[in-house]
């Protein structure tokens, strides 16, 4: 009896042991990823790097002023980063949605375990957080200073946290 409660332990570890060293995280180091703009996925999205807001992220939500929230109270949604991965200034047709859409899964990777992020925060745990990269939609990246954007921009791309059972965030993941 000993000895098969010990293989199964044993069983249990490799398995647990294979998955972290194949890449799976408790909290996804491949981030979902919406669009904003005309458009996209999303309507608005002016939120800048720190802030929380209130709002369904998902299809069909919209992040203008009025989601503004601060971090001591119940909120949806925190930006944790944000980079315009092409300078507003500089003249560029647009790369793709695939190629923008890699840019922020990997820039938004970065900061899902590092120590810019910290490890509880309201009493959640960074592992029962989600991870998503909201880019830029054609028509927000080709008329980067309309609006419906950031005051950073409409090519930004940011990293935003939310619970992963929707309920809501009570206090500040990212470190300022």
């Amino acid at each position: 009896m000993v000895l098969a409660a010990g293989a199964v332990g044993l069983a249990v570890l490799l398995v647990l042991v294979g998955a972290l060293m194949g890449g799976w995280r408790p909290f996804t180091a491949a981030p979902d990823v919406l669009t904003f703009g005309p458009g996209g996925d999303l309507e608005q999205f002016v939120l800048f790097d720190g802030q929380c807001a209130r709002g369904d992220l998902a299809s069909g939500g919209d992040f203008g002023e009025a989601a503004d929230a601060q971090c001591g109270t119940p909120h949806d949604v925190e930006v944790v980063a944000s980079r315009a991965p092409i300078d507003e200034g500089r003249p560029v047709a647009y790369p793709g949605e695939a190629a923008l859409a890699d840019f922020g899964r990997a820039y938004c990777a970065l900061f899902a375990d590092s120590e810019l992020l910290v490890p509880t925060s309201g009493g959640v745990d960074r592992a029962d957080l989600r991870m998503t990269a909201v880019i830029p939609s054609e028509a927000a990246f080709d008329a980067p200073r309309t609006s419906g954007a950031s005051s950073s921009g409409a090519r930004q791309v940011s990293c935003v946290i939310s619970r992963a059972d929707g309920e809501p965030l009570t206090d500040r993941f990212s470190v300022i």
